[in-house]
């Protein structure tokens, strides 16, 4: 258990008392910034710096009461006296509290310290993320959270949050917003992510909201949201930190960041480079990256800060092995060049913050034939440049009865240019105006009522001579938080998220390596998902803790792509899920052991339509032992996915009744796959063995597509002072 130690020392000057503090954790004995202080008294209040000072004038000497108050922890309301005559030192403890079940997490640069969704934290320790090296490969330890690939650093990734989206094209990877420090990095014309391209060396945390989030950030968060938290230098001596990396297939990898305070800036940079020949014909790829944040304190309780990140990656695209058609092969590979650069200001006014945020990402990606392609599988250059702009402003209010509110607002204008769109469509853009309100108040001892509400208007220009295509929705919120005492907590979650289609899913033209012609639909109306979550935790302290949630989510005009001639995308009028999440971790302090585990059930069902919902396992199971002995660290993992329908569209076995193709209705079998880390420190470098599908485990993610088998990789790490 960890506390804040906060002292207040109070000198008189002029007429007025200068209250002046300074706040520390008492265990590490480091300044926290961002702790709120208040005087509900007088009505004004602070916030404390990048040392921990804070300081506000009292004009008259009496009895105040002083609160302090940061997320995490406990909120404290003390009295203290302010005279003229004396000055004195008071000092405040508050006890912080676990995180990851306030639903306060998703913030990052753009702050929304309100998400009524619960939302994981993922640290980066290795007892919970079972020390992997890409956001997917960890993605896929946590429950709720599907991931399709066709390899740990594939580009095509699909992330799914409680049954989301599948494989197929319509919603396909574009139903989960990923964030980098609270910045979206979708790529425009899809609304994808390239997930694994953000440099996973300078990674502090992993923020994991399930269940929308459409009220604080509007499109493409309507399934979750996954912030990447990335270091940012404060509090720190200078370290460096190498890493050295190689395996099977003819893997390599070796990364450098460094971490520390220059000329009174805060630093964190990194460079890293990645490669393998991949598992099998076509698999391989090649990735380098860069970044570079640097944030500073200004005089009067302003911040600025600046990320840069660059990534060139080349992946080839392994194709399907189908027993009935053995010639059938890709020979197609991708090169993509991604920036993304964020600008972020904060000033602390008051009881105020005001912050902007600016940002732009910028995509280059091209695809084409490998140079030993047979003349007859050719298909050509084709390629994607696309980059949008971002601007988002908000003013945080707090009140003195521990009410807070948020108000603000988002533009971003983006633009996409590809060879397989449309070719009539010729300057594709989207612009989107938001606004969006968020208030949080105790209103007992025990209860937090939070609410929100999000307007989006989203329009989508094909060019000059074509109409335009305007969306508009609004998404509410309102969640109610249950705390009796230390240790039990509950909620009860109600959502609104939704998806505009995306320009692919509106203006998509283009024949897959399968034969498959893939066509968008400009008539597409926009999706929706109602949610209502009920979810409760009980934590003692570090030792134990368990969880459960049940949610049952409610999605109206679905986009999907069905299997007609050509394909198309649709809208499927009601889809029904329901599901079940429970998870426990145990800490042993007298044997040194971690035991993790998490179970997840997914039903889903189409309502008055034939449509199949394709790749939804329903029972997922996760273990993860990890025993920390004297000489040696062992962790061994375990993930159970159950079976899960897919459509059989390599089959020659298909009819085609009123224009729409049957392929034959199939089962990926069932899977566990187990992993084994044994990791050494030893002088001052950290070697790790792990083993990858440590039991050979023949399996797929998407049909056709074999995964690796036994694989083994090496790792050498330094901290460098």
């Amino acid at each position: 258990m960890k506390f804040i130690c906060v002292v207040i020392i109070m000198i008189t000057f002029s007429n007025a008392e200068l209250v002046r503090g300074v706040v520390y954790d008492i265990d590490s004995k480091n300044p926290v910034e961002n702790v709120n202080i208040i005087l509900p008294d007088l009505d004004t209040g602070t916030v404390s710096d990048k040392n921990g000072l804070f300081e506000f004038n009292v004009f008259k000497s009496g009895v105040y009461t002083i609160n302090a108050s940061m997320i995490g922890y406990k909120v404290y309301s003390e009295k203290f006296v302010v005279e003229t005559t004396e000055m004195k030192t008071h000092k405040i403890y508050l006890t912080k509290e676990p995180i990851e079940w306030e639903a306060v997490n998703v913030m990052g640069l753009i702050p929304s310290k309100h998400s009524p969704e619960i939302t994981q934290v993922v640290e980066a320790d290795k007892k919970i993320n079972t020390d992997q090296n890409t956001l997917s490969s960890l993605l896929s330890n946590l429950h709720g959270i599907q991931v399709q690939a066709a390899h740990d650093y594939g580009r095509n990734v699909n992330i799914s949050i409680r049954g989301s989206s599948d494989f197929k094209p319509g919603g396909y990877n574009n139903r989960v917003l990923l964030l980098l420090d609270g910045f979206p990095v979708s790529i425009p014309n899809s609304g994808s992510s390239d997930w694994n391209a953000i440099p996973f060396e300078s990674v502090q945390r992993i923020e994991v909201v399930r269940g929308p989030a459409s009220s604080i950030y509007g499109h493409n968060s309507m399934g979750g949201v996954i912030n990447i938290v990335t270091r940012s230098g404060i509090g720190v001596e200078r370290k460096w930190y190498p890493r050295l990396r190689f395996g099977s297939y003819g893997s390599r990898g070796m990364s450098l960041s460094f971490n520390g305070k220059k000329q009174g800036a805060n630093i964190n940079s990194s460079m890293g480079y990645s490669s393998s020949n991949g598992h099998r014909f076509n698999s391989g790829y090649e990735q380098a990256r860069l970044s570079l944040k640097v944030n500073k304190i200004l005089p009067k309780n302003q911040k600025i800060q600046l990320s840069i990140i660059g990534c060139n990656s080349f992946n080839q695209q392994p194709g399907f092995i189908y027993p009935d058609n053995p010639e059938l092969k890709s020979y197609r590979e991708s090169f993509r060049i991604s920036g993304y650069l964020q600008i972020y200001y904060k000033r602390n006014f008051k009881k105020n913050i005001i912050s902007i945020s600016l940002a732009t990402n910028q995509f280059k990606t091209d695809y084409r034939d490998r140079n030993d392609t047979p003349y007859d599988e050719k298909q050509g250059k084709t390629n994607y440049r696309d980059q949008s702009y971002i601007m988002r402003s908000q003013i945080q209010r707090f009140f003195n009865d521990s009410g807070t509110l948020i108000i603000g607002t988002e533009l971003s204008f983006d633009q996409s240019k590809s060879n397989v769109l449309r070719n009539i469509y010729d300057s594709l853009e989207q612009n989107t105006v938001a606004g969006f309100i968020q208030y949080r108040r105790p209103f007992s001892e025990n209860f937090v009522n939070e609410i929100g509400l999000r307007y989006d208007f989203r329009n989508i220009s094909g060019g000059e001579r074509y109409p335009i295509k305007n969306f508009r929705a609004l998404s509410p919120k309102y969640t109610i938080h249950y705390k009796p005492n230390s240790f039990f907590s509950s909620y009860l979650s109600f959502n609104k998220g939704f998806r505009a289609p995306s320009i692919s899913e509106l203006y998509l033209e283009y024949e897959s390596s399968y034969g498959l012609l893939l066509k968008g639909n400009p008539s597409l109306k926009p999706e929706s998902l109602t949610s209502t979550e009920i979810g409760l935790k009980y934590q003692k302290q570090q030792s134990f803790s368990f969880f459960g949630n049940i949610f049952f989510n409610q999605y109206k005009d679905m986009i999907d792509f069905i299997y007609t001639i050509p394909v198309k995308s649709i809208n499927i009028e009601e889809v029904r899920g329901i599901g079940i999440e429970l998870g426990s971790n145990n800490y042993l302090k007298k044997t040194g052991s971690n035991i993790n585990l998490s179970y997840s059930y997914l039903m889903m069902e189409n309502i008055d339509s034939n449509v199949p919902l394709l790749y939804r396992p329903s029972h997922r199971f996760t273990l993860t032992f990890l025993q920390e002995l004297s000489f040696l660290t062992f962790q061994f993992s375990s993930k159970y996915t159950s079976r899960q329908l897919y459509e059989d569209f390599l089959s020659n076995d298909h009819p085609i009744v009123e224009n729409k193709v049957l392929f034959p209705l199939m089962e990926l079998p069932e899977t566990i796959i187990t992993e084994l880390n044994i990791s050494k420190r030893l002088k001052n470098f950290d070697l790790t063995v792990k083993v990858k599908n440590f039991t050979d485990q023949r399996y797929v993610l998407i049909q056709h597509y074999p995964m690796p088998g036994r694989n083994f990789e090496f790792s050498i790490n330094k901290i460098i002072e």
